[in-house]
């Protein structure tokens, strides 16, 4: 009776959720990432195509293809930020395609990679959108769901998907229809946090997960694109926190290592204050080791 379909068989189960990068990137789901403008959204991918061309490269499938589509970017602004020597040159496997060579509209290019998208014709491969709003109108349901159809018909051909987008207002939620949530598999807010020079540093926060994915702390060297998660806890200091870690590290390195009521009396602290206790056991072991000898506590630089 339902010979003309192709139902699913315990053949299809096989595969485990693999991550591109752990606990923060699945393969082939479809991950949202959206923030204000001005967060270093597309910084972010750039450390994602490097990351990838050069992720498993030991393995049998060998590093990831990459195709990145940026329709936001002036090239003028690429140039400025050096992305034809730190990423193009350097990056074997990647596909730059940008808004300037592109013919037709960017949902024709989404059109034609639906049309190849049959089997695995797109294991491992990742696909980078900059950004989702220069597709369609997502702010309408049928051109979201649209949008969201083609990008899932890519994804179960084998594609890993990430794809930008813009943070309402006051940066608490995303732009657009309910529809583009329902969609995709994954979704973050990217919130930007203080940063060195040469480095930039954010917080994600999972908003939607279908796999076992985290809030993670990343930073990004602007120099090498070079990828790396930070300590969580580190990331979302506030500025009291941070004064605090900056006076005990500088006591401690005058002084050498202090007892707990002298370290804390050094910092302008009275012993029996709380916070400052509490900051003090928070980030022992991370900038500081503390060492119990008959019951009293010593700290000193680690």
């Amino acid at each position: 009776m339902f010979d003309f379909l192709n139902p699913l068989t315990t053949d299809d189960f096989n595969e485990n959720v693999e991550f591109l990068y752990p606990q923060f990137l699945p393969k082939k789901q479809i991950t949202m990432i959206y923030a204000d403008g001005g967060m270093g959204k597309s910084w972010l991918l750039f450390g994602l195509a490097k990351y990838a061309t050069e992720h498993n490269s030991g393995a049998p499938q060998g590093a990831m293809k990459v195709l990145y589509i940026d329709v936001d970017n002036p090239i003028s602004v690429l140039k400025e930020r050096g992305i034809e020597h730190k990423l193009l040159d350097v990056c074997q496997g990647l596909t730059y395609c940008h808004r300037s060579k592109i013919e037709g509209e960017p949902m024709d290019l989404l059109d034609e990679l639906e049309k190849r998208a049959f089997g695995d014709a797109y294991r491992n491969t990742l696909v980078l959108l900059d950004s989702i709003r220069d597709f369609a109108d997502v702010n309408n349901d049928l051109a979201a769901m649209r949008v969201g159809n083609k990008l899932k018909n890519i994804r179960d051909a084998g594609a890993t998907i990430v794809l930008l987008h813009h943070s309402t207002k006051n940066g608490s939620n995303y732009q657009g229809s309910n529809n583009l949530r329902n969609s995709i598999d994954n979704m973050y807010r990217l919130i930007k946090a203080d940063s060195p020079d040469g480095e930039i540093r954010w917080l994600l926060e999972v908003k939607k997960e279908r796999a076992a994915i985290t809030d993670i702390a990343l930073t990004l060297n602007t120099q090498n694109l070079f990828l790396a998660e930070l300590d969580i806890d580190e990331v979302k200091l506030n500025d009291d926190d941070k004064d605090f870690i900056d006076k005990v590290k500088t006591v401690l390195k005058e002084r050498g290592a202090l007892n707990k009521t002298e370290l804390l009396k050094a910092c302008g602290h009275k012993k029996d204050d709380k916070t400052a206790r509490d900051r003090l056991n928070r980030f022992d072991g991370i900038h500081w080791q503390s060492e119990k000898t008959k019951g009293v506590y010593t700290y000193a630089l680690i």
